[in-house]
């Protein structure tokens, strides 16, 4: 009785309904009420609502002190399953210590079934991996105090879509929305499944996010990939991150280079020594971009205006390095060659642990649409450029994307694996069967019209038009020859035409 004045309550009150129990020879039967008109829930309600009942049933019966539900949230709307959940957390609890607790073991797939609010409870956290055990955090020994606060920030802020990372194979960080939408929508284009690759593209919201992010992902050894602004190389967190790890200090010195924040260090030191003499220049000649990158770097002011230096100088060197050339002394240029060997060694060793920098600068720099200063791009306007860029996408097919992004898909490519859905290997098994059927029928009836080949039970025809054109069947005195082609969608050629006679090897048909 008390089950029942529960559930009765709160789905009368959630649902705006009246719901009614009564039990008849042993069965419970459940009608509901709703404007006057009443109906049995088994025949006329939803999954999600029966699975609601039953949900609620076991949390609320003191009967059991665990419960293991196994994928609670099917047939459940996401606010729905966000109920449950917390509806679970309030009777959650150890059932030895605190009388009417319950304990629960939950599989899931839904990231609207995980509340995470601190780092102790990410301890109750268990992923399971495609091809590895699964994994957890027991203690967290490596990281100081401040490190798990900021873990503990950022868990308060994790939104449905940053804890897509627990379920993904591959979670791939971005700074922003802008980038997670350009990056999803070249693969979209280029038809790559990112989900069935089980591949998750997330903007986390800033740079020190994405360390965080990283580090967690490293905890529960989830395969994590980040895709970094270059000014990541100057600033944030998650580069000192990357030097604690002895894989990187390792690929270092295979390289004859020191650990990696003194590597990056030297580059700094370079690009400084390189900045002051590019500032001492007074060419009054200057045009273009070389002008736009002269007056930007002197523009320079303000706390950050060191940072911001390094970044427009390294920019520069990847954009116009032959330009800048031009301005410095013999001096200078050696070190332009040592900035850029020792800069393709730490791309290295961060590609090594999957961080991959915009080495053109920022998402922005890859653009094929006019930004005005590449050197100094408005946030305001960010957007705006996004959408401009978004309608030139949508205009270009799969191969014009692949060379016109080639710099960007470059990337994607070390993240994404690539895998091509071949039909072609299906759709000439299909029509070697059919080749096969069409010989036997015409050596049986030599004098059949093309007519009556396809209303022949034989050839399923019905079936094979979909996929087949038929053009032509023509007799001579040594036998037949036909001709087809197969419908657009289904090879990469719907032009070709396709013959076969008496004598061709049904089963070594090949599109």
């Amino acid at each position: 009785m008390d089950l029942q004045i529960k559930i009765e309550s709160v789905l009368s009150d959630i649902f705006g309904k009246t719901f009614s129990f009564k039990e008849t020879g042993g069965y419970l039967n459940i009608t509901m009420t709703d404007s006057g008109k009443v109906y049995d829930l088994k025949k006329n309600e939803s999954h999600g609502l029966k699975e609601i009942i039953t949900l609620l049933t076991f949390l609320y019966d003191d009967e059991y002190d665990c419960i293991i539900l196994d994928e609670p949230e099917l047939n459940l709307h996401p606010q729905f399953q966000q109920y449950i959940l917390q509806e679970i957390k309030s009777i959650a609890g150890n059932p030895f210590e605190e009388k009417g607790k319950k304990m629960f073991v939950i599989l899931t797939h839904s990231p609207y079934m995980l509340s995470i609010q601190n780092s102790e409870e990410l301890k109750n956290l268990i992923v399971f991996h495609r091809h590895e055990v699964p994994t957890f955090i027991k203690e967290y020994e490596d990281m100081d105090a401040y490190q798990k606060l900021r873990l503990d920030k950022l868990l308060l802020r994790m939104n449905v879509n940053h804890k897509t990372l627990f379920f993904a194979d591959k979670p791939v960080f971005v700074e922003g929305y802008i980038d997670q939408q350009f990056f999803s929508i070249l693969q979209y284009k280029r038809e790559i499944p990112l989900g069935a690759e089980g591949i998750s593209i997330i903007d986390v919201g800033g740079k020190d996010e994405l360390d965080i992010m990283y580090n967690l992902c490293r905890l529960l050894k989830i395969n994590a990939f980040c895709v970094i602004d270059m000014d990541g190389l100057f600033e944030g967190k998650l580069r000192q991150s990357v030097d604690k790890i002895s894989n990187t200090a390792t690929f270092m010195a295979e390289k004859g280079r020191e650990p990696l924040m003194k590597s990056i260090g030297n580059i700094e030191k370079l690009l400084n020594e390189e900045i002051d003499e590019l500032l001492k220049s007074d060419d009054e000649t200057l045009e273009g971009e070389m002008k736009d990158f002269c007056d930007t770097l002197k523009s320079q002011s303000g706390e950050k205006a060191n940072m911001m230096k390094k970044r427009i100088m390294f920019l520069g060197l990847h954009r116009i390095k032959s330009e800048i050339s031009t301005l410095l002394s013999d001096e200078g240029k050696r070190k332009l060659l040592q900035i850029e060997g020792l800069s393709k060694d730490v791309f290295g060793c961060f590609n090594s642990v999957n961080i991959y920098f915009l080495e053109k600068g920022e998402i922005e720099n890859y653009y094929l649409s006019d930004i005005g200063n590449q050197y100094q791009i408005s946030d305001k306007k960010k957007t705006d450029y996004y959408l401009h860029e978004y309608q030139k996408i949508n205009e270009m097919d799969k191969a014009e994307i692949e060379e016109k992004y080639k710099d960007i898909i470059d990337i994607l490519d070390k993240i994404c694996s690539v895998v091509d859905v071949n039909t072609e290997k299906f759709v000439s098994a299909k029509i070697g069967d059919w080749i096969h059927n069409v010989q036997s029928i015409l050596q049986m009836n030599p004098n059949i019209t093309i007519e009556s080949l396809k209303s022949n039970p034989k050839t399923a025809w019905d079936s094979y038009k979909r996929i087949i054109d038929l053009i032509d069947l023509s007799k001579n005195d040594n036998g037949f020859s036909c001709k087809f082609k197969i419908l657009r969608g289904l090879t990469t050629d719907s032009e070709e035409v396709y013959s076969f006679d008496e004598k061709t090897v049904a089963a070594n048909f090949k599109v």
